[in-house]
């Protein structure tokens, strides 16, 4: 097992996993009990036992995505990740719209590119789509790949950073497609993500710290054929799942 990062250490991140697991078991529990609750008639908070289910699912979608994430950064295998991966999609079913989980879909279609996984669950995420249709340009993009008739709009809900994926997904000359996903790396993806929740949470709270990754950059990188050997090394980009991917 490989650590992936440099920033923490591979101790910290594997206590992250164990509290993430565990903590996802005691909300199934929960849930469970809510409804069993429910089935008896018993109300034990101000909101309704569904309300709170909701809102306990939700919690789940947060640390299963924290979770999966953090596999991938403390040099888990990708059979591991995939795993995962897999529990990461089903969270999202129940709670999943786009003006609050954006990044959650882009890395969850990317995720599903590299892995090359199986069509029935690529398209549990699709319905996702079709039912709250963020219209976006890299979320079409990414679709496409998988759907070729899905038609693409020119627009993007979060054009700070991912704006700039169009000039490498609309590049036709390799090596430059490859300069352009490197510059996204390394002057747009990251800076352009001071919005997000996780921006800078190494500095923040350290044991909290999961891991920085731009998928998407890995998912272009698939779907145009790219040279992944360039980018070897290269901040955020998600080199071993390029490579192995589909491998497992």
């Amino acid at each position: 097992m490989v650590f992936r990062d440099k920033i923490t250490t591979k101790e910290r991140v594997q206590k992250l996993i164990d509290f993430n697991r565990k903590a996802i078991n005691e909300k199934w529990q929960k849930i469970n009990n809510l409804i069993k609750d429910t089935e008896e008639g018993v109300q034990r908070y101000k909101l309704t036992n569904d309300e709170v289910i909701a809102n306990t699912k939700g919690t789940i979608k947060v640390l299963t995505e924290e979770l999966l994430v953090a596999t991938y950064t403390a040099g888990y295998s990708i059979e591991k990740f995939k795993e995962e991966y897999l529990k990461f999609v089903d969270s999202l079913l129940p709670v999943w719209f786009s003006n609050s989980g954006y990044d959650e879909m882009i890395w969850a279609l990317s995720i599903g590119i590299l892995l090359e996984i199986d069509g029935v669950t690529f398209d549990k995420l699709v319905d996702l789509v079709k039912k709250d249709d963020p219209e976006d340009y890299l979320i079409d993009y990414l679709i496409q790949s998988r759907h070729p008739d899905w038609k693409i709009r020119i627009n993007y809900n979060f054009p700070r950073p991912y704006g700039f994926t169009r000039k490498i997904i609309e590049e036709e000359n390799s090596e430059n497609a490859v300069a352009l996903l490197k510059e996204y790396l390394e002057k747009k993806w990251y800076q352009g993500s001071r919005d997000e929740g996780w921006y800078d949470l190494h500095k923040r709270n350290i044991d909290n710290y999961y891991g920085y990754w731009s998928f998407e950059s890995g998912a272009l990188c698939k779907i145009k054929g790219l040279d992944y050997k360039e980018l070897e090394g290269v901040p955020y980009f998600p080199y071993d799942l390029v490579v192995e991917g589909a491998k497992d």
